[in-house]
């Protein structure tokens, strides 16, 4: 599963003992996890707490699949069009 802070919530990973946060904080070091989340087990039972007390929120597999979509007709087109301008092609 997918996760990420709920906004305005600070989190520490319990592996790499980092806090997390959502946005930048200003005045404090933290890794922004990314609107996709971070992939973590199903069944860890530290972030299936922080869902539960709403300190986390679960993201969505279409969300994720949606961006990696996205992003993947991105890279194609931006390849057809590199070879097109190699290629004199319009």
């Amino acid at each position: 599963m997918f996760v990420k802070p709920a906004p305005g919530v600070l989190l520490r990973d319990p592996v790499t003992k980092r806090l997390l946060s959502d946005a930048p904080v200003e005045g404090v070091k933290t890794t922004v996890v990314p609107a996709d989340g971070m992939q973590v087990s199903d069944f860890d039972k530290y972030w299936l707490r922080r869902i539960r007390d709403l300190d986390a929120v679960k993201v969505t597999a279409g969300t994720a699949a949606a961006k990696t979509s996205t992003t993947s007709n991105a890279v194609s087109t931006q390849n057809k069009a590199a070879g097109d301008a190699e290629t004199g092609a319009k």
